[in-house]
């Protein structure tokens, strides 16, 4: 789909400096919802109105609709936090034209979102932009996908472009290995103990076994002590950098938390780390990145290659074996909506790809009265 742009207006803005209640008044068709907000939240307006150098991803009145129909709308009106914190991922920390979102097919973008509950990440969580067909799409917490409907809506404080679904702020680390269906990855981090040391760790790179390959050392890890545990589980995550997909580059290297270094190549289109391939890479989490991978690293084997042409690599680990389960499962659930488990068929996959339409389930007025009650409560909480 191509990216409807107003160049004109754009350059009509530039002339006129319009504030942002004229570009909203220009399209109450659409943001009739956020506006009415707006119009009545005068806290909140101030925050929007005065922000400078900032690209707003406003939701479009079929978006907040959705959202008002879900359970999130109920999670967002409970806790001023979190709605301050979902308002925050919003808006990018910087101005953005439609020109500087198609110029490479896959960007990650900082927004003001650094709230400590929510965002561990330098400079503001990421948004996943994926420019292609002259359309740009945000990829955002669990894949979650929102597509640009028009941009270049230009304003004092920066510009706006109008969304087709809201954003979604990227989970905590057990959370967001749950929602990818990485049951014995997390079954392995709380066998070692390790959970809240990863989960609290500033800017991390997290190279994550998928269950298949855990399963195929499965015969080995009855035999690992907490410690070795512990130090495999170590081997796959860089911390102080987040490293994602559009960075790496064949042949770089890095050192791990547990102080080996890892190699990453790129051959015939996939991705690997050491003889691991990438199957899903860019999982966005409150404090970094993920990329889910077909083998378990080994500290100890820190020379092993892939073999490109073979769909599934052999384990790292000398005289593994499945025993026909998965390891470290026995008392870990998922989440209703967690994908199936991707596999090294499907190749490296930057989030979920999936464009069909969802239906907005609400009238747009319905949505503007629940907006309504969303924003009062982060009015609530500015007036503290």
């Amino acid at each position: 789909m191509q990216l409807k742009t107003l160049t004109l207006l754009g350059l009509a803005s530039a002339v006129n400096a319009q504030t942002l209640a004229d570009v909203l008044a220009e399209n109450a068709a659409t943001l009739s919802s956020l506006t009415s907000f707006l119009q009545s939240e005068e806290v909140i307006y101030e925050l929007f109105a005065n922000a400078q150098d900032v690209t707003l991803l406003a939701p479009s009145n079929e978006a907040l609709a959705r959202l008002n129909a879900t359970p999130l709308a109920n999670e967002l009106l409970s806790d001023p936090n979190y709605l301050t914190a979902f308002l925050a991922y919003h808006v990018l920390n910087g101005t953005f034209y439609a020109s500087n979102l198609t110029s490479s097919p896959t960007q990650f973008l900082p927004t003001i979102l650094d709230l400590a509950a929510y965002s561990n990440v330098t400079g503001g969580q990421r948004l996943q932009v994926q420019a292609a067909d002259g359309g740009v799409s945000f990829l955002s917490g669990n894949g979650e996908l929102s597509t640009v409907e028009s941009a270049n809506f230009n304003y004092t404080g920066g510009t706006i472009h109008i969304i087709d679904n809201y954003l979604t702020i990227p989970a905590s680390l057990p959370a967001a290995l749950l929602e990818q269906n990485l049951t014995a990855l997390v079954g392995a981090v709380t066998q070692a103990g390790v959970a809240e040391t990863l989960t609290n760790a500033r800017d991390i790179t997290l190279f994550a076994p998928n269950n298949a390959a855990f399963d195929a050392i499965g015969n080995l890890v009855s035999e690992l002590t907490v410690e070795q545990l512990t130090g495999i589980l170590g081997y796959h995550v860089i911390v102080g950098q987040t490293v994602y997909s559009s960075q790496i580059e064949d042949g770089a290297t890095a050192t791990t938390f547990q102080g080996g270094d890892i190699t990453l190549r790129v051959e015939d289109g996939s991705v690997f780390v050491n003889s691991a391939r990438v199957v899903k890479a860019d999982v966005l989490c409150a404090n970094g990145v993920i990329h889910v991978i077909d083998g378990v690293l080994n500290p100890s084997n820190t020379d092993a290659e892939p073999n490109p042409a073979e769909s599934t690599q052999a384990p790292a680990f000398s005289g593994a074996s499945s025993t026909g389960g998965v390891p470290f499962t026995s008392g870990i659930t998922v989440p209703t909506s967690a994908p199936a488990e991707p596999t090294a068929t499907s190749g490296p996959d930057s989030g979920n790809g999936d464009d069909t339409p969802v239906e907005a389930g609400a009238a747009a007025q319905g949505a503007a009265l629940g907006m309504a009650a969303l924003f009062g409560a982060a009015v609530l909480l500015a007036q503290l």
